[in-house]
This record gives C-alpha cells, sequence and structure tokens, in this order.
C-alpha cells in the first residue's frame, strides 16, 4: 500500500476514534513501522502514552482520549473491555465525579481469562461475568451502578464514595438495594460506613416520597410521575423524585450538593428543590411553590424527553 493509499484510511480513523489508534490498526492500513517511531519520538507530532497505542496528536488528552486509550492498551476493538470507576462516573456525567481533567487514573473492566494487567495510570479489573456496555461520547462504558461499585470499592475518600452514592440514590434513581448488591458484601464489611450511608439513604428517600404523595393528594395537585426515568434524545438523563410531564416540572428532594438537578435546569426544565423536612412542616409553602411552578410552564424542549414510568414503589 502506498502512502497515497493509506491516508484516507488514517483520517477515517483519526475521525471516528478521536484520534486515538492502535498499532494493530495503522499496521493494518499500511501505515510503515518508520514512520510511526518517527512520529511518536520526543518532540514529534504524535505521541504513545500507553504500549500499543498511538495518540495522532502531541497535545494534553482529554477524558474520552484517554479513556480510549486505556481502551486500546487493553485490547479494544478486539476485545470485549469498558471504562469502569471514576472515569466511566465522569462520562456518565456524575457530577461527584472528579472534572474531565482530574481523573488520573483510568479504570477498564476485562473479561477473565485476558492476560492483560494493570499498567502506570490503567487500572485493570477482571470480571467473570461482563455487563453490557454502554455507548457514552463514543466510548464504551460500564452501567452507571457498576461504575460506580467499582469507583468506591477502589476509593480511599469516604466523603467522596458517600457523594456519589447520594446522587445516584437521590438523583439518578438507582435503589439503595441495587448498590449494596453491586457493591457486595465483602465490600461493605470493609466499608461499613458505606453500608450504614445505604441504609439511611434507603430510608430517608422512602419517606420523603411518601410524604411528597401525601401532600399531593392533600393539596389537590395534579398528580405526577413518581421517580420516572427521563432520556433525552434516546439517553439516560435523571430520574428526579417528582416529574409533571406535560409542564417540565421536576420536584428534587435530594440534598442540597450533588443532586444532579443542574442538568435538568441547562437543559431548561423547572426543578423545584424542596427540603424533606419542609414537606411535614410548611406543607402550604411546598403546594404554592409547586402549583406556581406548574401555571408558569411548559418548561424545556419537552419534544427531546422521553418519559419511562418508575417503580411503583416509588
Amino acid at each position: 500500500m502506498t502512502r497515497i493509499d493509506y491516508i484516507p484510511a488514517l483520517r477515517r480513523l483519526a475521525r471516528e476514534q478521536d484520534r486515538v489508534v492502535t498499532m494493530a490498526q495503522l499496521a493494518a492500513i499500511g501505515v510503515p513501522q518508520s514512520l510511526v517511531r518517527e512520529r511518536v519520538r520526543p518532540g514529534g507530532r504524535w505521541q504513545r502514552p500507553l504500549p500499543r497505542v498511538v495518540v495522532l496528536h502531541a497535545g494534553v488528552l482529554s477524558v474520552a482520549q484517554r479513556c480510549r486509550a486505556a481502551l486500546g492498551f487493553a485490547g479494544h476493538p478486539d476485545a470485549e473491555v469498558m471504562v469502569t470507576g471514576t472515569a466511566g462516573l465522569a462520562l456518565h456525567r456524575i457530577e461527584a465525579a472528579p472534572l474531565p481533567s482530574g481523573v488520573p487514573v483510568v479504570d477498564v473492566l476485562v473479561p477473565d481469562g485476558r492476560r492483560i494487567r494493570t499498567h502506570t495510570w490503567v487500572r485493570v479489573h477482571h470480571a467473570r461475568r461482563m455487563p453490557s456496555a454502554m455507548t457514552v461520547d463514543g466510548v464504551p462504558v460500564a452501567p452507571l451502578v457498576r461504575a460506580a461499585a467499582d469507583g468506591v470499592r477502589e476509593s480511599c475518600d469516604p466523603e467522596w464514595a458517600g457523594d456519589v452514592l447520594r446522587e445516584l440514590v437521590a438523583f439518578a434513581g438507582v435503589r439503595p438495594d441495587v448498590l449494596a448488591a453491586e457493591l457486595g458484601d465483602a465490600a461493605l464489611a470493609r466499608k461499613p460506613a458505606v453500608g450504614r450511608l445505604l441504609a439511611e439513604l434507603d430510608t430517608g428517600i422512602r419517606s420523603a416520597v411518601g410524604l411528597a404523595r401525601t401532600l399531593v393528594i392533600r393539596t389537590g395537585l395534579r398528580q405526577p410521575l413518581w421517580r420516572p426515568q427521563l432520556r433525552l434524545d434516546g439517553s439516560f438523563l435523571a430520574s428526579p423524585d417528582a416529574y409533571w410531564a406535560r409542564d417540565g416540572v421536576a420536584l428534587d428532594l435530594g440534598p442540597a450538593a450533588g443532586s444532579g438537578r443542574g442538568r435538568l435546569e441547562t437543559l431548561g426544565l423547572r426543578v423545584v428543590r424542596i427540603a424533606p423536612a419542609a414537606l411535614a412542616r410548611h406543607p402550604g409553602e411546598v403546594a404554592a411553590a409547586v402549583r406556581a411552578a406548574l401555571a408558569a410552564g411548559p418548561y424545556g424542549p419537552l419534544e427531546r424527553i422521553t418519559v419511562l414510568p418508575g417503580s411503583p414503589g416509588g
């Protein structure tokens, strides 16, 4: 293959894979090894951040490029691998996760039996049963609960782990028992604070949603959908405690920090945030705030939002 032959294929790879390719892919389209060696040397136009991986520029890698590089090192696209842990949470847009520039380690999940080990800033997890990957920004990522479980297992910061779990339960609609099952009894035994937090969240969320249901009935507010899943253009957006789909109004009973409500507000929806204690102490004020929000609507690009019902128990 001549130089003219491989350039279109190289440009296509760069465009489709965010300029992150493997050595095997370069060889397959006919890029000479001598050219690769020349361009990845110090001061060259490319870089090789990991074995078997080349990035087709010399600048700082974005979080998506770091994730793609980690996956290429672990064998993607020829093998079933996916990003998990803290980097996975960042791709899932979890607000408690660090900013993209602050992800020092990329965790990747690979099937048991793959002879691949942790290397520099890529931490490898082996799984007996691989979950079905989601695609975020073109990158295969472990489902949200699995990414959170891997991140919490590896974290030495209980405050950060608590922030992640609170956000998943209070705003992403993940049940505490589902999180507990994914974390596993062994992990919870090593981190008893995590187990206590999950139990507290379970009790608090059920109690707050129950109070909100009672308030809606007693004050004559129009019934919302309870704990539904909202999707934007087919991708998961949020799972607020209550949602009036015709009006684009969400009720957030979560904690003040890390609830994730900014996603809905940025989109143009209206979020009414209520402290759970106010449901019992000031029900009239709460009902008035919700009624005013409904009267001023509708909000947001409702045509882009799909609403899936939540669990019957709220």
